[in-house]
C-alpha cells in the first residue's frame, strides 16, 4: 500500500471486499456497510483488525471532489503515474479509463454492501430468521461486477499492446515492430532485470487477463452463475465476494474451480496495480513504484 497517503485528506475509503468508511459531521469515522453504522478510529484499524487493504480514496482537493485507486502492494496513487510520466497520449488515456472501471467496480462493491446492511432485517425477516447472528452468508445473483471485471481485463490487456510502442522504441533490435505485445517482448534487448520484471509481469497479470476476458465472455452463464456472495465479517459487518475462477482457461463452467478464494475487484485491482507499476519501470526510472 502506499505509504506516502495522508488519511486526513479523504473523508471516504474503499476497501476490499466493498467495506466502506466515511467521515460524519463531526468527522469521526464509521462503517457505511454495517447495520448500525459502527465506529472505527481510522483507516488503519481498518487495516490491522479485518486484514483488507484500501482500494478507493476519496475527498476534496481544492473545493473539487477527487477520488483516487491506491497501489495494491507500494507505490505512489495511480493518478500519479499519469501525470508524472511521459506517456504517449493513447496510453495516457488508457490508463486514464482503466482508473475509472477499477473505481466502478469498487463503488459498486461498496454501494451493494451498504444496501445490503441497511435491508438485512428485511432480508433476515422473509427468511424468518429470528436472530442477526442466525445467517452468515447469502448468495446473490449479482451481474454488474463481472461486466466491470470483464471490461478491466479487456482494458489491461490492450494496454500491454498499447505499451509495446514505447517499449520497443526504447529497446528495439530492429526496425519493424512486431504486432504484438508478446511477439515485441521477445524480440527486444532488455537489461537483465527489466527482462525479468516483464517476463513476471507478461506471466502473472497479462496471461491471466486474456484468460479471464475469455473465461466471463465466452463461458460463463451469466443467469445461472451464483458467484457473488454477502458474507457477515464480523458483529453487524457486511462485505461482499465476488468469486472468480481459479482455473479460467477451462472452458467449461462445471470444471471451475474456487478453492483460492479469488475474488473479482481484488484480482482486478491487482493486475491494475501491476500494469501502471510496469509502465514507471519501463518508460520511467521506477521511482513511483518503489515508493
Amino acid at each position: 500500500m502506499a505509504n506516502n497517503v495522508q488519511w486526513t485528506q479523504f473523508d471516504k475509503i474503499i476497501f476490499e471486499r466493498g467495506i466502506c468508511i466515511s467521515k460524519n459531521l463531526s468527522g469521526e469515522w464509521f462503517y457505511e456497510n454495517s447495520e448500525d453504522h459502527m465506529s472505527v478510529s481510522d483507516p488503519g484499524h481498518v487495516i490491522a483488525s479485518l486484514g483488507v487493504r484500501p482500494v478507493l480514496a476519496e475527498g476534496l482537493s481544492k473545493g473539487t471532489r477527487v477520488s483516487l485507486i491506491l497501489p495494491a502492494i507500494k507505490g505512489r496513487l495511480l493518478e500519479v503515474y499519469r501525470s508524472e510520466l511521459d506517456l504517449p497520449e493513447p496510453l495516457k488515456y488508457l490508463m486514464g479509463s482503466i482508473l475509472y472501471h477499477c473505481s466502478v467496480l469498487a463503488r459498486f462493491y461498496a454501494y451493494e454492501c451498504t444496501i445490503f446492511a441497511s435491508q438485512y432485517q428485511k432480508i433476515a425477516g422473509r427468511k424468518n430468521l429470528t436472530s442477526r447472528s442466525e445467517e452468515k452468508r447469502f448468495v446473490t445473483r449479482l451481474e454488474e461486477p463481472l461486466y466491470s471485471f470483464e471490461t478491466l481485463m479487456t482494458k489491461i490487456i490492450i494496454a500491454y499492446e498499447s505499451l509495446r510502442y514505447s517499449v520497443w522504441k526504447k529497446y528495439k533490435s530492429g526496425n519493424t515492430i512486431p504486432k504484438n505485445y508478446l511477439d515485441t517482448v521477445k524480440s527486444c534487448k532488455f537489461p537483465s532485470a527489466i527482462g525479468k520484471r516483464i517476463k513476471l509481469s507478461t506471466e502473472n497479470c497479462y496471461l491471466p487477463a486474456k484468460k479471464y476476458k475469455n473465461c466471463i465472455q465466452q463461458n460463463v452463464d451469466i443467469g445461472s452463475s451464483s458467484w457473488c456472495v454477502f458474507e457477515k465479517k464480523f458483529q453487524l459487518l457486511w462485505h461482499l465476494v465476488v468469486h472468480i475462477p481459479d482455473n479460467p482457461e477451462e472452458k467449461s463452467s462445471n470444471a471451475f474451480t474456487f478453492d483460492q478464494g479469488f475474488d473479482a475487484l481484488t484480482v482486478a485491482w491487482e493486475y491494475v496495480s501491476e500494469f501502471f507499476s510496469l509502465t514507471d519501470i519501463t518508460i520511467g526510472d521506477g521511482n513511483l513504484s518503489s515508493v
